[in-house]
């Protein structure tokens, strides 16, 4: 390939000194660019998939280690620049800053090739970055980047607009976490704030090309990047960033802040960049305020649309608040009721089911009622909608809001709200999944006050044989209920933990036990008699599995046949609900207030 020289010719009017401004983007520039792809594509072809394009040859200027194929793509990229004639400073991953001619006229931003060990491997996916801004400054007016494996071509002129292959893009218009396909970066070490965002979008993408995977964002193909390891540096980002930002997209820091470019090529940085539509979202779930004595609590910031109320129907406050915050609220927002207040009250029109809610798209529920309101309505949905609790019950644990501050409360959360997210328990007989439960799942006698002899094992590893009245399995939300009754220890919403609580144990030696949430629980009898299952205070019935029931199993010799009977020849297993229960929060008042207020 014969490299030839390339002249930027400065024109009148123009936003960067040297560079046109009545052409969209910078068409000289591109030019350039274009031409410096090509000499990168030739100075790699014959390493690319080799072992010898991996050889360590130096560690470049930014600290990291420069394999033979870096070094190679940047010194076409380099002595490409120089053979232009132009005064200049070039900023790269390897050579670090070089001053080309004196009175520069313009930096250059260069990643010769973002995703070397794409390149080694021969996988297709690795690129070049480059960008331009004024001398003295790192706000990038013009932004290029070319996949080295397939072409793509990507650029941006500050105020014109983002480009793919000569073609106006923009970014996606995803606007729920749960539909969004991302790309993020965590080290081992600090996944706990990734985790939280790629635990609840639909897809998840690590493609190993920063500056292309920025581009896929621009163009709509990726929702979203994340990389909050502290580890990017100028020369990944300075083109990528520009690109989202002329596609339509946010570019900020990890915690939300403008992003502000490094004046060196070696500080490293945290970056977000999404559509635009849910960056905020997608922050509150990677970062949260410092609540003191906080569980994992999670910021609602979105147009609410659509409320929804489930109500006790004995409680006739409770049917005089439903009124009210149609009253007070169906102005602003739709609100729907739950199928037996809708029909008592005859607002028939307004009622659904619980999982209704759900397919809906409600963005909370009120619950008016005690703590059996909120259990009962949660266990009806597989991924809960927050539940937004007005104690009209008598202890009210897990309300958050009195009577008299709904209205208040309700109208604030309809501009963001917190919410906590609490574990939930799964609970299977056979293989087949019965329910969840927030607070617990119990095993206890059919026969009142009749022992039974458990074998518990733990992600298959045996526990105990525990003789006792039943066993209760709880949360740490459920740890101040019925397995605190039992004896077993109150604790904190923080742990991650199942408790394991034997009611009116035989046995001395049958303590409780706390075990890790993440742990798969194994139950079964020892001798032939019945037991029945609870969850949240609720017994299974037998019309939650008929379909599941072994054909051999025996016939119950109770009356009831509505209660689900269990035998020594059934196995139970209890593990962590793949969904958690969610929790509108007001309060500023920690776990250990409210127990000392609730339990005092």
């Amino acid at each position: 390939m014969t490299k030839k020289s390339v002249t930027i010719t400065p024109s009148e009017g123009s936003s960067s000194e040297g560079f046109s401004a009545d052409i969209s983007p910078y068409p000289e520039l591109l030019e350039l660019c274009r031409r410096i792809h090509s000499e990168v594509v030739f100075a790699i072809s014959s390493l690319r998939g080799t072992l010898q394009a991996g050889d360590f040859m130096f560690v470049g200027d930014d600290g990291t280690d420069t394999k033979r194929i870096d070094l190679a793509a940047e010194d076409a990229v380099v002595n490409y620049l120089k053979s232009t004639g132009r005064s200049m400073i070039i900023i790269s991953e390897e050579c670090g800053r070089v001053v080309l001619g004196e009175n520069p006229e313009f930096t250059v931003i260069i990643d010769p090739l973002d995703g070397t060990t794409n390149a080694v491997q021969n996988i297709p996916f690795y690129s070049l970055s480059i960008a331009f801004s004024d001398p003295g400054s790192n706000d990038v007016f013009f932004g290029y980047v070319a996949s080295l494996a397939n072409g793509d071509e990507f650029y941006a002129g500050k105020g014109r607009g983002a480009f793919m292959d000569g073609k106006k893009i923009a970014s996606s218009t995803a606007s729920s976490i749960r539909e969004l396909t991302i790309s993020a970066y965590g080290y081992r070490q600090n996944t706990d704030r990734a985790t939280k965002i790629c635990s609840r979008v639909q897809k998840l993408r690590v493609l190993g090309s920063v500056a292309l995977e920025l581009c896929y964002v621009a163009a709509g193909k990726i929702d979203a990047f994340i990389d909050v390891r502290m580890a990017l540096r100028l020369v990944d980002i300075a083109a990528g960033q520009l690109i989202v930002k002329e596609a339509g997209g946010i570019v900020t820091d990890g915690v939300g802040k403008p992003l502000s470019l490094p004046d060196n090529h070696i500080k490293p940085l945290n970056l977000v960049a999404s559509n635009g539509v849910i960056h905020q979202e997608i922050l509150n779930l990677l970062t949260y305020p410092e609540i003191s004595c906080r569980g994992d609590r999670y910021y609602y910031k979105g147009d609410v649309k659509k409320i929804a109320i489930v109500s006790r129907c004995d409680s006739p406050a409770a049917l005089n608040m439903v009124h009210y915050i149609i009253e007070a609220f169906s102005d602003r927002v739709q609100v729907f009721l739950s199928s037996s207040p809708a029909r008592l009250l005859g607002m028939e029109d307004r009622g659904m089911t619980v999982t209704q809610m759900e397919e809906e798209g409600i963005d909370f529920i009120v619950s008016l009622g005690g703590d059996g309101t909120i259990l009962r309505n949660m266990s009806k949905m597989k991924d809960p909608i927050p539940i937004l609790g007005v104690n009209m019950g008598r202890l009210g644990f897990l309300a958050d809001v009195e009577p008299e501050d709904a209205i208040e409360s309700i109208g604030k959360a309809l501009s963001g709200f917190m919410y906590d997210e609490r574990p939930r328990l799964e609970i299977s007989l056979n293989g087949k999944v019965l329910g969840t439960a927030i607070n617990e799942v119990v095993a206890t006698s059919a026969y009142p006050a009749k022992m039974m002899t458990y074998e518990v094992l733990v992600n298959g590893q045996f526990l105990n044989e525990i003789r006792a009245d039943g066993i209760v399995f709880s949360t740490p939300t459920g740890s101040t209920a019925y397995a605190m009754s039992a004896g077993g220890p109150i604790v904190s919403p923080e742990v991650d933990a199942i408790l394991i609580v034997p009611i009116a144990p035989f046995q001395l030696s049958s303590r409780p036990w706390i075990i890790p949430f993440d742990s798969e629980i194994t139950l079964r009898l020892k001798i032939p008699k019945e037991i029945v299952l609870v969850t949240d205070g609720k017994v299974i019935e037998k019309s939650d599995i008929d379909a599941g029931l072994k054909p051999d199993m025996e016939k119950p010799s109770l009356e009831s046949e509505t209660h689900l009977k269990v035998t020594e020849h059934d196995t139970i297993t209890i593990k962590r609900a793949r969904y958690p229960g969610r929790f509108v929060k007001f309060s500023n008042a920690c776990f250990y207030d409210t127990v000392r207020q609730k339990l005092g």
